[in-house]
């Protein structure tokens, strides 16, 4: 899935190669889905930075890859609020910390994330056992 990463600058896509499932990482982004300030005097520019911060989940995209990180695991009910970040927006990723996910709970989150990412659905980022 690495080939797909044509348009990510070069030291990000070193440090997402070599990110595993669970290492806590803090992504430096462009939103372009609003503007927070007014635009931009001869331009119209509505990159908004962004930090993110979360568990790396992987990426997953057809058309345009995506980062995806889990920035909170709600254990009881089962469920994870999560980002997907387009690949082409991110300015900078550093890990923070390898992974640190307690054994038991990995397990049940790597389970969760790969039988359900592919077919994400929800509201504003969560996604919910079972639904």
């Amino acid at each position: 899935m690495l080939g797909n990463m044509e348009s990510v600058r070069e030291d990000v896509r070193k440090v997402v190669s070599s990110l595993s499932f669970g290492d806590i990482v803090q992504v430096d982004w462009l939103d372009a889905s609003e503007a927070l300030n007014s635009f931009e005097a001869g331009g119209e520019c509505v990159d908004t930075p962004v930090r993110s911060l979360g568990y790396f989940l992987g990426l997953k995209g057809k058309r345009v890859l995506h980062l995806v990180i889990a920035k909170e695991i709600v254990l009881r009910p089962h469920a994870y609020h999560y980002n997907a970040i387009p690949l082409s927006m991110v300015q900078n990723v550093r890990v923070v910390a390898r992974c640190l996910l307690e054994p038991r709970v990995k397990r049940g989150l790597k389970k969760f994330v790969w039988e359900t990412l592919s077919s994400i659905r929800g509201k504003a980022g969560w996604k919910y056992a079972g639904a």
